[in-house]
């Protein structure tokens, strides 16, 4: 008996849109007589033994396999049962005579066939049949891919529900933030702007109270008006914040000559120094060009920790600008002989209403806010603040901005 096995090319069933019907038997007659009946409906593919029969399954996407119950070598319960779980797919009928009818039960039981046909066969009967296997093949095939979208569109949902969960909840622990912030912002400016309400209140009494001598009008006007700049100071810097916050505070970067801004920020805070006995010198860098950044925001930088090392000086010490170029950033310094900070207060001063434990030397005020507007301005620019102090020896805040043409 010849061992020649017909099939088409795989191109050929991939180009066909008609089912793949595998059809295992030892006789030829019978394979001759099955591909007679089915080669107008379906691609058929012969094989004359199990082994054949697996080959070609491994070659070609068959979806229906009849095979002969007894064969040379492995029989048809025992191929299906070897090809159920890799080809889980395919529908499996068995042809057998009435003598192995137990053995087609227990192959049924054990999932290994859909259905048998007994020997000799109805050629219409097993045209149904083959139909009905080409039917539950497809309905198999279809629920696979319609379970696989239905899991796919639940992980897709799933990620969906989990991302927006995490937004949700990242929102509201931002606005938990802004409500705790503008909660503390509210508390700490009512209780600085207390103090220098009282001392305006007290003070305008006594202006009005008519034991008061015209020569103390001077000096009580001039407490008044120290008060009333720390209100405005304090409003000012909480509208700062606010608009750092609200993402209002919009940069306008010019092209600025260093050193004539250095000299003018130094020039508008040497009556400060002056007033306290402290020097202020200023040193720019040959090689510091003109770059680009916002004057006004830089400035009102530069005035606040100019503005602090005043507050911890002492009189007779000095107070330093240095400007340097560091590669692409532009360096900036202010240092002091003051008092310094205590190295364990350090990382907490840029934060909002947080005041170092040291008192200023002359009993200046503080908001609590300017190191943070500084920091947060910095940021703006994409650069980056810090400081460096030792408690008796001074204080040095510095800050970089990038090298802008």
């Amino acid at each position: 008996m010849s061992n020649q096995v017909d099939y088409i090319s795989e191109s050929e069933v991939l180009v066909s849109q008609r089912g793949q019907l595998l059809i295992i038997d030892d006789e030829e007659e019978i394979l001759k007589a099955l591909k007679r009946q089915f080669r107008d409906e379906y691609d058929v593919f012969v094989a004359r033994n199990a082994d054949d029969g697996y080959r070609i399954m491994t070659e070609t996407p068959i979806q229906v396999i009849i095979s002969d119950q007894r064969m040379p070598g492995m029989n048809g319960s025992d191929f299906f049962s070897r090809v159920k779980t890799q080809f889980p797919d395919a529908v499996r009928l068995l042809l057998t005579g009435y003598a192995d009818i137990q053995t087609v039960i227990d192959a049924i039981n054990d999932g290994n066939i859909f259905r048998y046909v007994i020997k000799p066969w109805n050629p219409a009967e097993l045209t149904t049949v083959v139909r009905e296997a080409f039917t539950r093949y497809n309905l198999v095939v279809q629920n696979r891919h319609l379970l696989e979208e239905l899991q796919n569109a639940n992980k897709s949902l799933e990620a969906r529900v989990i991302e927006r969960t995490e937004a949700l909840e990242d929102a509201n622990n931002r606005l938990r933030n802004l409500v705790e912030q503008r909660d503390r912002f509210i508390g700490m400016a009512a209780h600085d702007l207390r103090t220098p309400i009282q001392v305006v209140q007290g003070f305008t009494d006594l202006l009005l109270h008519p034991q008061t001598r015209p020569d103390e009008f001077a000096e009580f006007a001039l407490i008044i008006q120290d008060s009333m700049r720390d209100m405005l100071t304090l409003l000012n810097n909480l509208l700062d914040i606010t608009a750092i916050e609200s993402g209002k505070i919009i940069l306008n970067p010019t092209l600025v000559n260093v050193s004539a801004f250095i000299e003018r920020v130094a020039k508008r805070n040497r009556m400060l120094a002056e007033k306290k006995g402290i020097q202020l010198t200023v040193s720019v860098d040959d090689d510091v060009p003109a770059f680009r950044f916002d004057q006004q925001r830089i400035e009102q930088v530069l005035n606040n920790l100019l503005s602090n090392a005043f507050k911890f000086s002492y009189s007779g010490s000095f107070v330093h600008i240095c400007m340097k170029r560091l590669n692409e950033e532009i360096l900036f310094e202010v240092a002091d002989q003051g008092i310094g900070i205590p190295e364990e207060e350090i990382s907490k001063i840029f934060n909002e209403f947080q005041r170092a434990s040291n008192q200023p030397t002359g009993s200046e005020s503080s908001t609590g806010l300017g190191l943070s507007i500084c920091k947060r301005l910095i940021e703006l620019h994409e650069g980056s603040i810090g400081v460096t102090s030792v408690v008796g020896q001074g204080s040095k805040f510095y800050f970089t901005l990038p090298l802008l043409a």
